[in-house]
């Protein structure tokens, strides 16, 4: 099993997973700012007093996700990394699908939203990683 290159993965990893995160903020701020209407959700302040806890959480599943990228595509490529995003982005955003089973009032466009949404920032996520992560020795 080729190891990967510690410091090098976790630079990469991170700086993409926080270019993801941003992103996502973008996106929810402009293009979707109004999904949410009539969601059950916490006022904003405090979700923007748990944005920390959200930044951490996408930091350490998007290293996972980039972790086990590496595991499954040894002799990677920008193909595979799209692949990778497609199908190990939809095993991302499968609890989304259970919370929606179970939250009233969620409709199926918000759902459509987040499992389009969740699959191509973990495309975008491949892609970003697969591009900056070259370890010297192969692995």
């Amino acid at each position: 099993m080729i190891k990967p290159d510690w410091p090098r993965f976790l630079i990469a990893g991170t700086l993409c997973a926080v270019l993801i995160f941003v992103l996502d903020i973008l996106f929810h701020g402009t293009l979707a700012a109004g999904i949410y209407a009539g969601y059950p959700q916490r006022p904003m302040a405090e979700i923007q007093a748990l944005f920390p806890f959200l930044f951490a959480t996408y930091i350490v599943q998007l290293l996972m996700f980039a972790w086990l990228y590496l595991r499954l595509y040894p002799m990677r490529g920008l193909g595979k990394a799209a692949w990778w995003g497609c199908w190990g982005g939809l095993f991302v955003v499968i609890p989304n699908m259970q919370f929606f089973v179970a939250v009233r009032d969620t409709s199926w466009f918000l759902l459509g939203v987040q499992v389009a949404e969740g699959v191509a920032l973990c495309v975008l996520m491949a892609l970003a990683f697969e591009t900056s992560y070259r370890p010297r020795h192969g692995g």
